[in-house]
């Protein structure tokens, strides 16, 4: 299965998942979004007994153990624009060593509708804790079937400000995939920067009524950075709120053993 990265330092919704499944497993957390020292004790704790690199950071080892807790609602689903090759030979590489099943995208008209397509049809609904998105990107735009460059003229192979308003029905048809603790990320570089990024993101959290992030800075992809961000993100969460108050409002997991 593939998995979320996540050390001290991150800001995302999926860390305010990771703090409501160590809950879950007797980790006494309050879900605010924030890798901090107490987020990072417990996951020491979580480690410590069960053989896991005791390091405090989540990542290919300690995220499958504590994602049993989860109980099927926190699959880990990635897309990846392979009409740029390298993307082809890093990110799907990486993700398919660490077990999971990479959704491939090469350059096409009507990109980011086959893209819609194909995870729907690899997911069950209500399932999907997060979906990322890899491919080239700029301020307020990412590349879907693009690669790196672009296919010349607009044939809606990217997701933009400036064709988002005839994109969104196709990109709403995501939002059953996900579940009550569901969010995106857009791998790409500098999607969320300045307020083209902004906008974008926040229309895009808008539909899908999930939280959807994206770096601000470039990304260089491959190893680690498969899996997380480089630098500084932004987060848009449906409705206006606050990273705080979504992760607050999350849903507590059932309290389980976790071997």
């Amino acid at each position: 299965m593939s998995y979320p990265y996540l050390r001290y330092g991150d800001q995302l919704p999926a860390v305010g998942v990771l703090q409501k499944l160590l809950s879950a497993t007797g980790a006494s957390l309050s879900a605010d979004g924030i890798f901090g020292s107490r987020t990072r004790e417990a996951v020491r704790q979580f480690q410590r007994p069960r053989g896991l690199g005791v390091d405090g950071i989540v990542g290919k080892n300690t995220w499958p153990r504590i994602a049993v807790a989860g109980v099927g609602r926190v699959n880990v689903v990635d897309c990846v624009d392979v009409f740029d090759p390298d993307l082809m030979r890093m990110e799907v590489r990486d993700i398919r060593r660490v077990g999971g099943s990479p959704i491939v995208i090469g350059g096409m008209s009507n990109g980011v509708e086959q893209a819609v397509m194909d995870v729907i049809r690899a997911t069950r609904p209500g399932t999907v804790f997060l979906l990322r998105f890899h491919g080239h990107g700029a301020a307020g735009a990412a590349g879907i079937s693009d690669g790196q460059g672009g296919i010349p003229g607009e044939h809606l192979s990217s997701i933009h400000t400036g064709n988002l308003a005839r994109l969104r029905p196709v990109i709403g048809r995501l939002r059953t995939i996900f579940s009550a603790y569901g969010c995106v990320q857009f791998m790409h570089c500098s999607t969320g920067r300045g307020p083209h990024g902004r906008q974008l993101l926040n229309d895009i959290a808008s539909e899908l009524q999930v939280p959807v992030s994206a770096g601000t800075v470039d990304q260089l992809g491959g190893g680690l950075s498969t899996f997380r961000f480089e630098g500084p993100t932004f987060t848009a969460i449906p409705g206006g709120g606050t990273l705080r108050s979504w992760c607050r409002a999350l849903p507590d997991f059932g309290g389980m053993s976790v071997p």
